[in-house]
C-alpha cells in the first residue's frame, strides 16, 4: 500500500480544530465589539425604551440622559464579571404634573433628601434649584420585586416644579 503524498488525515482534523478555535475566538471579540458595546461610564444614553421597561411605574418618560455600566469592571473591559453589578443611573423628565401628584400620594412618603454620588457627566443634566424628595415605598415600588439575592437596590428622587426623576440604581429588572 502506498502512502499518499500531502497532509495526513491527522494533520488536516487539527488544521481545522484550529481554524475553527481561531474563528470562535475571533467572532466572539468582533461581535462584542460590534453588535453592542462594552457599557461604558462615559457614554451617555438617551434611548427610553430601556427604562420604560425598568421604571414604567412612574409614568411615561422623555427627555432622558443615563448611563448603563458594570461598576465592578473599572480596568477589566475584556472580560464580563461573574457577577456583574449594574449600575443604571440618570434623570428623565415626567408628564406635567406627574412628580407633584406622584409626591401628595400618601402611599409614599416622601421627604427631602438629594441624590448623592451623581456622574459628572449627568451633573449638567440635573435641574439647576432642584428640591429633591424621595421615599423608601416609592423606591421599591419604581425597582419592583427584584431577585431573591438581594442585589437589586436603588433610589429614585422627584422634583416636582420641573416634574424630572433622578434614578440611582444596581440591577433593576
Amino acid at each position: 500500500m502506498e502512502r499518499s503524498r500531502g497532509p495526513s488525515r491527522r494533520a488536516w482534523l487539527a488544521l481545522g480544530i484550529g481554524v475553527a478555535a481561531a474563528a470562535a475566538v475571533g467572532g466572539t471579540v468582533y461581535a462584542s465589539a460590534d453588535d453592542e458595546p462594552v457599557p461604558d461610564r462615559e457614554r451617555i444614553r438617551t434611548d427610553l425604551a430601556p427604562l420604560q421597561r425598568r421604571f414604567g411605574e412612574a409614568g411615561r418618560l422623555r427627555g432622558a440622559h443615563w448611563l448603563a455600566y458594570d461598576q465592578d469592571a473599572e480596568g477589566r473591559s475584556y472580560l464580563p464579571s461573574p457577577d456583574p453589578r449594574y449600575r443604571v443611573v440618570g434623570v428623565a423628565r415626567l408628564p406635567a404634573g406627574a412628580a407633584a401628584r406622584t409626591a401628595a400620594d400618601p402611599a409614599h412618603a416622601f421627604g427631602p433628601a438629594g441624590p448623592t454620588g451623581v456622574p459628572e457627566v449627568l451633573a449638567a443634566f440635573l435641574p439647576a434649584h432642584a428640591r429633591w424628595l424621595t421615599s423608601a415605598s416609592y423606591d421599591a415600588l419604581l425597582l419592583g420585586p427584584g431577585p431573591v439575592d438581594g442585589l437589586t437596590r436603588g433610589r429614585f428622587f422627584l422634583d416636582t416644579a420641573t416634574d424630572t426623576l433622578y434614578f440611582d440604581t444596581v440591577n433593576p429588572e
